[in-house]
């Protein structure tokens, strides 16, 4: 991250059996780390980059870490994610689909106008995405979650692209002053999980 925008203020350590080693006791930050991030124009902005696989019987204890420590009034949260665009379900042909795309989920206390379509059912988020969204549900705490399917397994620059218009939204239209000049800050922002989205790794 730009250290001269966001300044690092804390990580969050796991290990369990998706992570690339077993050297419990020397995690590199790619294989085992959540790093915490503030906006340093406005402390208040607080941004997540988690590079690890969140297994579901740690994510309760991860988001009680993580949400314990903040005062929930006035909070608002973004996630943004990716998945294979085979996992969209849909009656058309999956290779009719122009990938990337956008959908959204939110939580019920979540006023804003999203910037692309609601995502439809049968289709679910998973993982730590879903957990998150779940969670502020519960809490009614303002959320939306920003799906990005795509045709690669590993995030690239088009797929980046794909997030923005989330730019552009009313919470989030602040952290970038120049929105055609964007494509730095959304690579900062979005981050691979290779060990959720690659089944070759």
């Amino acid at each position: 991250m730009n250290s001269g925008v966001w300044e690092e203020v804390g990580s969050a350590k796991l290990w369990n059996e998706w992570c690339r080693t077993t050297d419990t006791e020397h995690l590199s930050p790619a294989e085992a780390f959540c790093v915490f991030y503030h906006l340093k124009s406005n402390p208040s902005v607080l941004l997540c980059q988690c590079s690890c696989y969140v297994a579901e019987d740690q994510q309760y204890q991860w988001l009680e870490k993580v949400f314990g420590s903040c005062p929930k009034k006035n909070m608002q949260v973004t996630i943004l994610t990716c998945r294979h665009v085979t996992d969209y379900k849909t009656s058309e042909s999956t290779s009719s689909l122009h990938s990337p795309f956008l959908k959204a989920l939110k939580t019920q206390h979540f006023k804003e106008p999203p910037c692309c379509s609601l995502l439809e059912q049968p289709n679910i988020v998973h993982d730590l995405p879903a957990a998150v969204l779940s969670y502020c549900q519960v809490w009614r705490i303002p959320a939306i979650l920003y799906l990005c399917y795509t045709d690669v397994m590993k995030l690239d620059l088009i797929t980046v692209e794909a997030f923005k218009p989330v730019l552009s939204s009313r919470s989030l239209k602040g952290l970038v002053k120049n929105i055609p000049q964007s494509m730095e800050q959304l690579r900062k922002l979005v981050t691979t999980n290779e060990i959720q989205s690659n089944i070759y790794t």
